[in-house]
């Protein structure tokens, strides 16, 4: 290799790594940094060094009962959007019209365009005491009064199925559509029927799609903010809601420690899904 060659691969090996080394910085001071902030805070008390704040969030009544309802409020909104996607996903993938998968499809994904914001308010308008909601169910004699549908676990459990949908519907779809047609007509042949092919062959195959959906929608649920602020009101807080009020209250020690709990509840749940479902998501690979 001659000295010219040589200073050209070392040139290419220096531009990759500084290529490389440009978003790293940028994750490091923009994530790393913060995220090792929130952890030393969480042990950082007026005297120096305490376990204080992981001991309140972890015995007070009030900081446990939010943690169990912001669990149960993500584990059903989990379990709907499947139940809701998984049809939909079925039909974008199976269906002979182009003209259907793609309505299926846009009428999924178009609503997710419009802001976030604008959709929980539009809920807010829909489930309030004289609301469509309340309106219809008057009329047909269901209530006699405005049923109470309004800053309640459910109109939080309504918006954010809303809001998550699409991320499991495009999840399922994408894992159909990698399921070969030719298992089911296999499958017929054999005498099987429709109902027995889809039971044995198309579901199993779609487990993939089932678990990678599930855990996006389930970990992106633990989280929000927005909807349990607007729709749940203060006695339907989920806990990303107590790290805004302790945030309010200047005490960052305990929004600290809120905020590793959540962290650390998430990653348990991703280490757990991975280690008894990871050999699904390497043969969908």
């Amino acid at each position: 290799m001659t000295a010219k060659t040589q200073f050209k691969f070392s040139s290419y090996e220096s531009a990759k790594w500084l290529l490389l080394a440009i978003p790293l910085l940028y994750v490091v001071l923009t994530m790393g940094y913060p995220l090792v902030d929130i952890i030393l805070k969480s042990f950082r008390g007026k005297d120096g060094f305490t376990f204080d704040f992981y001991l309140k969030a972890f015995t007070d009544p009030l900081y446990i009962s939010v943690l169990i309802s912001t669990v149960k409020i993500a584990l059903i909104v989990t379990l709907v959007c499947l139940v809701l996607a998984y049809p939909m996903a079925y039909l974008s993938v199976s269906a002979k019209s182009r003209k259907v998968r793609t309505l299926i499809t846009a009428g999924v994904l178009i609503p997710y365009w419009v802001s976030m914001l604008v959709r929980i308010f539009a809920w807010q308008i829909i489930l309030q005491n004289n609301g469509i909601v309340n309106q219809a169910l008057m009329f047909i004699g269901f209530v006699k009064e405005p049923a109470k549908l309004l800053y309640t676990d459910l109109a939080v459990t309504i918006s954010l199925v809303h809001i998550l949908i699409p991320f499991m519907f495009l999840s399922l779809q994408n894992s159909m559509k990698q399921i070969d047609p030719n298992l089911l007509l296999a499958s017929n042949i054999m005498g099987g029927t429709k109902f027995y092919g889809f039971i044995h062959v198309f579901l199993p195959l779609s487990k993939a799609g089932m678990l990678s959906g599930s855990i996006m929608v389930f970990v992106l649920s633990l989280g929000f903010y927005i909807a349990p602020a607007l729709l749940g009101g203060p006695d339907n807080m989920m806990l990303s809601n107590l790290i805004e009020i302790s945030m309010n209250n200047f005490n960052w020690g305990l929004a600290s420690a809120l905020s590793v709990e959540l962290l650390v509840l998430v990653y348990l749940i991703i280490a757990v899904a991975f280690k008894f479902t990871g050999n699904i998501f390497i043969k969908d690979i």
